[in-house]
């Protein structure tokens, strides 16, 4: 998402007049760069590259310093890549077979996730919840996740789709279901999971929020910019390049999705009793 970014600020440079800086402050799973957004001031100079950590944070930390709804404007929501169960080939051939495998009595199943709390492991909780599966999570950091996958060592996860095109079509991983309520493009012989009766949350998103506070013309500013620069036919074609859906959203339809995730991730927190690390 760094380099899709860094291409669309250089269109909202040329469009707004003035520098656009990309600044990375990582640490404690985005929160380190959420706090300093939300004690910016509000005057449209410092946005935030948010992700669904942004409310997942605030589902698994009671006592988180910001509220992703009470503290920030919702700009636009700018993009999403669906997760796609895959799993190796040894544990089934399609989705009803991994169903099975998945709902025996005994050691169960293992399955990698990017990290405790992050979008692909509440959704794999989620799945677990509905389906009635036993299986063990295996937190990761990071595409090592993956890597054990291909190896065997874990048996399944739920994956950002454009990583794991590539070992799907070499039959390395099976492409079970996708975590969305369509098609994906990308795997059109694969069904989704809303089709076979699992409409799971499990996606990872970006979009563009700022401090609360933001006055209702500067809000409209800002998202006409990125909206417009997500338009471009050349920052389109970028952002599917790299397997990232354009949704070009604005405010309003934003910050619903906002809402529903927040209680989404809240429910499922507490249902599979996941803690922070």
């Amino acid at each position: 998402m760094d380099l899709a970014i860094r291409q669309l600020a250089q269109v909202l440079q040329a469009d707004l007049g003035q520098p656009v800086i990309i600044e990375n402050r990582t640490g404690a799973g985005t929160l380190v760069g959420t706090e300093a957004v939300a004690r910016a001031a509000p005057d449209g100079h410092t946005v935030l590259i948010a992700a669904n950590s942004f409310v997942i944070n605030a589902a698994l930390r009671p006592n988180l310093s910001y509220d992703p709804l009470r503290d920030f404007v919702p700009i636009a929501l700018l993009t999403v890549v669906p997760h796609v169960l895959v799993a190796h080939p040894s544990v089934a051939a399609d989705f009803a077979g991994f169903l099975e495998a998945a709902r025996r009595p005994g050691k169960g199943l293992s399955f990698g996730s990017y990290g405790v709390g992050t979008s692909n492991h509440i959704g794999a909780e989620q799945l677990k919840l509905l389906a009635g599966l036993n299986a063990t999570h295996v937190p990761y950091r990071g595409a090592q996740a993956e890597v054990d996958l291909l190896a065997g060592r874990i048996d399944f996860m739920l994956a950002n789709l454009p990583n794991v095109l590539q070992p799907v079509a070499a039959g390395q991983l099976k492409a079970l279901t996708v975590a969305a309520p369509q098609r994906s493009r990308h795997l059109p012989e694969v069904p989704p999971l809303t089709d076979l009766g699992f409409p799971i949350l499990s996606d990872s998103w970006f979009g563009v929020v700022a401090p609360a506070g933001l006055r209702p013309e500067v809000t409209d500013r800002h998202s006409a910019a990125w909206l417009a620069g997500l338009d471009r036919p050349e920052v389109r074609a970028d952002f599917e390049r790299r397997g990232l859906e354009v949704l070009g959203i604005g405010p309003a339809e934003f910050a619903a999705r906002l809402r529903r995730d927040l209680a989404t991730y809240t429910e499922v927190v507490r249902a599979a009793n996941i803690k922070p690390e």
